[in-house]
């Protein structure tokens, strides 16, 4: 449960989630969830955890996603924050591959499929009705 000390904008986070769940009935991603990221650090002014726009663990179906500017802390663009639920989905879509470099195995995170799968979503939600209108051009 979060606290409600930690909620910056309680109609923001609400209607992100709104989105997020259109965003997963549109790519066909059935049952993850969404968490914002609690940057602060508690008793610090100032401070910040992690500089990342979102990350995701490919064995769970949870997606943690920044939805805060992080030196103002205002709402992000939603713009900016539907391009990186097509992020960090595509992770899911499209896992990392192992290829082989010289003698060394190398696990590539964004390879080229990856890419393409990303930038499938980006178009996929822009011919959405509901989502189309909230990318910019």
């Amino acid at each position: 449960m979060i606290a409600m000390a930690d909620i910056l904008d309680p109609r923001h986070e609400a209607f992100v989630e709104h989105l997020f769940r259109r965003v997963c009935f549109v790519l066909n991603m059935r049952d993850f969830e969404l968490r914002p990221l609690r940057r602060r650090v508690r008793g610090r002014k100032g401070s910040l955890r992690s500089l990342a726009l979102g990350y995701t663990k490919l064995n769970e179906k949870k997606i943690v996603i920044d939805l805060y500017t992080p030196r103002t802390m205002k709402p992000r663009k939603l713009d900016a924050i539907l391009r990186v639920i097509c992020h960090e989905l595509a992770h899911h879509q499209e896992p990392p591959r192992l290829y082989r470099d010289w003698f060394r195995i190398v696990r590539k995170i964004h390879h080229p499929h990856f890419w393409k799968q990303c930038k499938k979503n980006v178009e996929a939600l822009r011919k959405d009705e509901i989502l189309g209108g909230l990318f910019s051009v």
